[in-house]
């Protein structure tokens, strides 16, 4: 019986199995934890290979391709997922779009609004497609994955993937302000950088370095911290912000480099 026994959770951009990213990895977790996981992601086959996984290890799941970004395919995904279980208690708002863009002198409307169409707009049509139902059984979970990106910049995704993941908070918080009286909470999960199991085969032994340095964290460390938010011993927590992991997220980087550094020029910083 794990914490999430007799729950039906939705996770958007959660395919790819073994390859994927966050989004395979908190599905996962949260199969793990006894919960029914709906699997969404643009391609059903990209979808069904987290689904095969999970039910290979004894959890329940099920696929559903849809673009969270289109508000009619974002109502169907929730319609879908109440057609079949009855029930949905857990919203995770991972789909995103990633990539590097050109800096903002050459980048064009088209990229602008896919990043606000895919990280922001898509959040708020799956939230508003889900909270009606929620509110019927007066519970509810929405876990929003932004970014560090949000509270600092991005060098890859640019104004647009920055913007967008910004604005994500402000939906976070304004949602929470909303519907906690019908126990439903809202936060945002703030990964520093996620190692999805493609990145991780590409990169070999270098990855494993950034795991064991904790400046990169697994799919599955997310799904661990959502994990809890999702459960309703988390009913306490809403419109909180948790940025992770360790390393990155400290605005200092890593104390015993810039302790090294410091000794080499002299500073007193103790001991």
């Amino acid at each position: 019986m794990g914490r999430l026994t007799g729950l039906v959770a939705l996770v958007t951009g959660a395919g790819g199995g073994e390859m994927g990213g966050g989004g395979a990895g908190i599905a996962r977790v949260l199969a793990r934890e006894g919960a029914i996981v709906a699997v969404n992601d643009l391609h059903e086959d990209y979808a069904r290979a987290t689904v095969d996984q999970i039910t290979r290890n004894g959890g329940q799941s099920f696929a559903l391709a849809g673009d969270v970004s289109d508000p009619r395919q974002a109502n169907e995904l929730v319609s879908s997922v109440i057609a079949r279980c009855g029930r949905l208690d857990i919203l995770v708002n991972d789909a995103a779009r990633l990539g590097r863009t050109p800096a903002v002198e050459r980048m064009s409307d088209e990229e602008w609004h896919s990043y606000i169409a895919v990280n922001l707009s898509g959040p708020f049509y799956m939230s508003r497609a889900a909270i009606p139902h929620m509110m019927q059984r007066e519970y509810g979970r929405i876990i929003n994955i932004a970014s560090l990106a949000a509270l600092r910049a991005s060098l890859n995704g640019g104004a647009g993937y920055t913007s967008s993941k910004r604005g994500l908070l402000g939906l976070t918080r304004q949602l929470a302000a909303e519907f906690y009286t019908y126990n439903i909470t809202v936060n945002a999960v703030l990964p520093a950088g996620i190692l999805s199991g493609r990145l991780r085969a590409e990169m070999g032994e270098h990855a494993e370095a950034l795991v064991a340095t904790r400046r990169w964290a697994l799919p599955d460390d997310i799904g661990q911290i959502c994990a809890y938010l999702a459960s309703p011993e988390a009913h306490l927590i809403s419109a909180s912000v948790i940025v992770v992991p360790g390393v990155n997220a400290t605005g200092l980087g890593d104390f015993a480099q810039y302790r090294a550094m410091a000794r080499q020029i002299g500073k007193d910083i103790g001991e």
